[in-house]
Order: structure tokens, then C-alpha cells, then sequence
């Protein structure tokens, strides 16, 4: 991209090409940690019933109108790919914001087809709001976007499901408005948006009913950072995140999850607290690689306890191309 500080519908519309590719490349790690809430007793007459009623200029159904439990329990990885792939070619072509926000909202409408992929397409309607009579993508308008595009999926939530995607979008679009008015870029009120909903995000398995007993993560929030992580990393230059090398399984009884990064210590933190770090992530499992030299380190866990150990680099460092997923054990 040209420029950290905005970004015109066509380098938009580029860059979110690249996020959905790179949410096709997570689809099936999202798919596991979502793997355990798929309801299988929802029929699939009742989807075609909740959306039969859309034509090609609807934006998403209302999300209090249509609740989640409404819908067929999609896994978040199929269905976010689905909904971003479709709001990519709906607006293929556009060279303007109006079009381009049109396409987008319409598209995602119609990808949609579970409770992220709804809950995202209610995001970027919202977004849509505020930059459709927008010229270029900046900082401030992204935060305002963000804003509006969470109210809008939160008017469908009770506000007590931490960690959820409602919960993290709103963080994030905090943490972006926050960044605006300490004069960040484009760039960083994305990164600041993603670090602030990852915070949130890792409250769900302490803080969730419905993550407590299972131990991970919302699979719709997770995309979401992954969608916010991938646009700042078109813009900066930086590597776009990974997909986990290894195919998960789940195993008897206790599901145990590899967590890896880089990690960006804060001012002041060397190689003490590098060597806290390696201490706390070797008492919360089994570490598979730490290295904590240098200016940015590196760092593998296996762990019961995912959210312990995101933390726990919350207290010396910024993360970097976060990794959660569901561990393969040896045979």
C-alpha cells in the first residue's frame, strides 16, 4: 500500500481481497474452535426462513429481529470466509467509496449464512453508515466506522457474553478511537484496535459460560482480529499471519491448545523479563520454544489455560501473529 495514513476504495477494496484470503487459509483452524457449539438440531428450513425474505439491495436482517440461536450454527471459519469472499466480489470493480460500501454491505448480506458471518455482515453495514460518502479510508473514519458498526451488531446482544464478537468489536473500536486522539495513523488505530480487542477477546474462556467450560475462544471474535491483523499488515508490509501448521485434535477428556507468537517487549523490558515470561509460560504447560533475545522474541506453549498465557505477555510486550488453536498430541 502507498501510505500508512489512508487508503482509496481501490486499495481498500485490495487489501480486504487479501483478507479474505488469509481467512480461507485460517477457515478450518476458526472451524475447530467453533467445532463444539455447532447445533446440528437447528434445520435447515429455519435459515432459509430467517433470510428468504433478502433481494439483492437488503443489508442483513436485523440481529434483534433474527437472534443467533435463529440460525444454523455455521462454523465461524466457513461462514466469515464465505460472508468476506461474497462482500469482495459484490464489489468488484468499484473505484469509489459509495459503490464500493454498497457492494460490500449487499455482498456480505448475502454470504452470511450462521452467527458470525451475520454478526459481520451487521459490522460492515454499520461501517457502511459512515463511509459510504467517504473519499480515501483514514484513521478517524475508521474509528467512527468501527463505532457504529458495533452498536449496530450490539443492539442483537445482552451484553453478557465477554469475549464475544460484539464484546470485541466494540473493544476495538475503542481502542481505534483512543488511538485518533493520540494522533495515530491509519495503520495504527488498526493495530491498536486489534491489540484492544484481543484483550477482550482472551476474557472469554475465564469470563464466558460459554467458553469457560470448553477453554477457548470465540471463533467469530478470533476472525474478526484476524480481518483487522491482516488489513494492518497490507498496510505496513509486515507478514501476513500464518495458519497453524498442524490439523487439531481433540482428545479425551481435556482439550489442550498451542498458543505462539512473536513478541514485541515494552520499553524497559529485557532480558529479565524475558526470562519471566519463558517462567510463567513453562508453569502453565508445556513450552515448545522461547527465545528471548533480541528485539523481538519467540514463543511456543502448549497449555490448558490459553488465556493465562496471552496475559501473561500483556505484562511485558506486545504480541505479535497471535496463534490459538486446538493441540495436536504426539500418539
Amino acid at each position: 500500500m502507498a501510505s500508512t495514513a489512508r487508503l482509496s476504495a481501490i486499495e481498500l477494496l485490495e487489501g480486504l481481497r487479501t483478507v479474505a484470503a488469509v481467512l480461507a487459509d485460517h477457515e478450518a483452524a476458526l472451524d475447530r474452535l467453533d467445532s463444539d457449539v455447532a447445533d446440528s438440531d437447528v434445520a435447515v428450513g429455519d435459515l432459509a426462513a430467517d433470510h428468504g425474505a433478502r433481494t439483492d439491495g437488503d443489508v442483513a436482517p436485523d440481529l434483534a429481529a433474527a437472534p443467533m440461536s435463529s440460525l444454523v450454527r455455521t462454523l465461524a471459519g466457513a461462514d466469515l470466509t464465505a460472508t468476506v469472499e461474497a462482500s469482495v466480489l459484490a464489489a468488484d470493480g468499484c473505484t469509489d467509496m459509495a459503490r464500493l460500501w454498497d457492494g460490500l454491505r449487499r455482498g456480505a448480506a448475502l454470504g452470511a449464512s450462521g452467527p458470525a458471518g451475520t454478526a459481520l455482515a451487521g459490522l460492515l453495514a454499520g461501517m457502511a453508515e459512515v463511509l459510504c460518502n467517504a473519499d480515501h479510508l483514514d484513521a478517524e473514519r475508521l474509528a467512527l466506522a468501527l463505532e457504529v458498526g458495533a452498536e449496530r451488531i450490539a443492539e442483537g446482544d445482552d451484553g453478557g457474553h465477554p469475549g464475544s464478537l460484539a464484546a470485541v468489536a466494540s473493544a476495538a473500536a475503542a481502542g481505534a478511537l483512543s488511538a485518533v486522539d493520540d494522533g495515530a495513523d491509519l495503520a495504527d488505530a488498526l493495530i491498536t484496535a486489534a491489540d484492544d480487542g484481543l484483550v477482550e477477546l482472551e476474557t472469554g474462556p475465564t469470563s464466558n459460560p460459554e467458553l469457560v467450560e470448553r477453554g477457548v475462544v470465540d471463533a467469530g471474535a478470533a476472525g474478526f482480529l484476524l480481518m483487522l491483523d491482516t488489513l494492518a499488515s497490507v498496510i505496513t508490509g509486515e507478514p501476513l499471519p500464518a495458519p497453524p501448521p498442524d490439523s487439531p485434535v481433540v482428545t479425551s477428556g481435556s482439550v489442550r491448545f498451542s498458543v505462539s507468537c512473536r513478541i514485541e517487549p515494552h520499553d524497559g523490558c529485557g532480558l529479565e523479563s524475558a526470562n519471566w515470561l519463558e517462567s510463567t509460560w513453562y508453569e502453565l504447560g508445556d513450552l515448545v520454544d522461547f527465545d528471548g533475545i533480541g528485539p523481538v522474541w519467540r514463543a511456543e506453549l502448549v497449555t490448558r489455560l490459553p488465556g493465562a498465557a496471552i496475559e501473561a505477555v500483556f505484562e511485558v510486550g506486545r504480541p505479535r501473529e497471535l496463534h490459538i488453536g486446538v493441540a495436536v498430541d504426539a500418539a
